[in-house]
């Protein structure tokens, strides 16, 4: 490929640092090495990624027409963002299932509607990758249709409300901890080495180039091609760390995941004691990779920055996309000391952009406390680069109770009543120094009470009546008894 022919327009191609004029052929080396960006901003710094970089300084973006085109300009920006991917498992993959960053994972396999996918014949294929170097270690995964021949593509409107299953095993002494995907996800889970993600394909409109590149898709402003509307995609990345034989407060990710309709997102979470967690692989010209909370959070706070496109591919239809977020029990015990109840009864929701933070109302997002975690679910998301901050509230332990004490040396038992607080539960126990027993609490609903019983042997106890409250517990009322 050469840049003569076009003629009347000055193109400059970068390739690794070096400046090709009009006329100069690109090395096929070159145009090898990654995938092509296109920047739409004179002068614009692109993604370190790109091998290619394609500016036309003599056209104003904001006022560019289609017509001043020259045939030979329109052929090669056709070609050059066909070729192009945004979402992080699609940059790693290449063509025929290979990868272009990172190793292979064999032994994938995959579901759809429960039915698994035959290898060698199944309509769809899965492609998983593994990064070991860089900022952020990742297992990255792709679906494509087999006829494509290609694990970034388009899966099409027969995909469309498909429920896709990916699972794979990641090597020895690697531990997977979060995922993020570009998908909408109903489950993730990890066993061991062993992941499975559950999701359904989404719909997005991507821009070909560097996300925030200065292109809201609006025509005729953009050229033809550069913005691409997908009926369904579905791609991501599991993060890993080294295994280790002790328990760690990043343990707590485990399980944890971010699903998103959008060009590209950067996840930051803060506040949470031992875990610092951010998103230097995901894209976004808001922020820098690896960045944390700018307000240094003094509460736990989960911010997902998302860019797209102001319009979908045809210019004229508004851009929209969807954010969801699961965070397990574990996690929020450690974030907000309580249960996914506790989380959910501190949770507030914002979105900022250009400067502007509003409260994002209880009808435009849903939280769903389930047994494992809490789901946090924003089905509709504007663009350009909104970020939406997920803050909470520490839980508040319960206050001791107050207990009427009662024991029977015959039967050796002991009854211990408390007055009931609304939301919190009681339990009683008993310990010596060698032994502890456990007794029954019951609410009693007239006397608004409850009442405790425990049979204990013969020794010296310590009789505790400890009272919870969406998983947090709070001081107990303690009790020495010697039978």
């Amino acid at each position: 490929m050469t840049t003569s022919g076009l003629v009347g327009e000055r193109v400059v191609a970068r390739t690794l640092g070096t400046t090709v004029k009009n006329g100069d052929k690109l090395l096929p080396r070159a145009q090898k090495t990654a995938p092509l960006v296109f920047c739409l901003k004179v002068e614009q710094v692109c993604d370190k990624r790109a091998s290619i970089v394609f500016m036309l300084p003599s056209i104003r973006v904001g006022q560019l027409n289609l017509r001043r085109l020259t045939p030979a300009i329109v052929a090669v920006l056709v070609a050059t963002v066909f070729s192009l991917s945004i979402s992080l498992a699609a940059d790693a993959l290449a063509d025929g299932g290979t990868c272009t960053n990172g190793a292979l994972v064999s032994g994938a396999s995959l579901s759809v509607d429960g039915v698994l996918q035959d290898p060698a014949s199944g309509e769809y294929t899965v492609t998983v990758c593994r990064w070991p170097t860089g900022m952020t270690q990742v297992y990255t995964y792709s679906i494509s249709t087999r006829s494509s021949g290609s694990t970034a593509t388009e899966l099409g409107e027969a995909a469309v409300g498909k429920t896709f299953t990916a699972s794979f095993t990641v090597a020895d002494g690697d531990q997977p901890i979060s995922a993020e995907v570009y998908g909408d996800v109903s489950d993730y889970t990890v066993s061991g080495q062993n992941v499975v993600i559950t999701a359904k394909p989404v719909s997005m409109t991507q821009i070909n180039g560097p996300p925030n590149a200065g292109t809201t898709c609006e025509l005729p402003a953009t050229p033809v091609g550069v913005c691409a509307t997908s009926v369904a995609k579905l791609s991501g990345g599991v993060r890993y760390v080294a295994e280790s034989g002790t328990a760690r407060p990043g343990d707590a990710l485990i399980g944890m995941y971010i699903g998103a309709s959008a060009n590209g997102y950067q996840v930051d979470l803060q506040g949470c004691p031992g875990i610092s967690y951010s998103n230097p692989a995901a894209t976004s010209a808001d922020a820098p990779p690896g960045s944390s909370d700018p307000n240094g959070a003094s509460v736990p706070v989960l911010s997902v920055q998302m860019n797209g496109p102001h319009f979908e591919q045809d210019g004229t239809t508004l851009n929209s996309g969807s954010l969801e977020a699961f965070m397990p029990n574990a996690l929020l015990a450690t974030c907000v000391g309580g249960d996914a109840a506790a989380a959910k009864a501190g949770l507030s929701v914002t979105r900022t952009e250009s400067g502007s933070t509003t409260t994002v109302s209880a009808g435009a997002f849903t939280a769903t406390a389930e047994s494992d975690g809490l789901r946090i679910i924003v089905p509709r998301v504007g663009f350009s680069s909104p970020t939406y901050k997920m803050s909470f509230k520490k839980a508040a332990k319960p206050s001791k109770p107050v207990v009427r004490w009662v024991s029977k040396k015959g039967s050796k038992t002991i009854t211990a009543t408390a007055t009931s607080v609304t939301g919190v539960t009681y339990a009683i126990s008993a310990k010596t120094a060698k032994k502890v027993k456990s007794g029954i609490c019951r609410p009693n609903a007239k006397t608004k009470k409850n009442v405790c019983t425990i049979t204990l042997a013969r020794g010296s106890w310590t009789v505790s009546v400890t009272p919870k409250r969406r998983g947090v517990t709070g001081t107990a009322n303690s009790k020495r008894f010697v039978f």
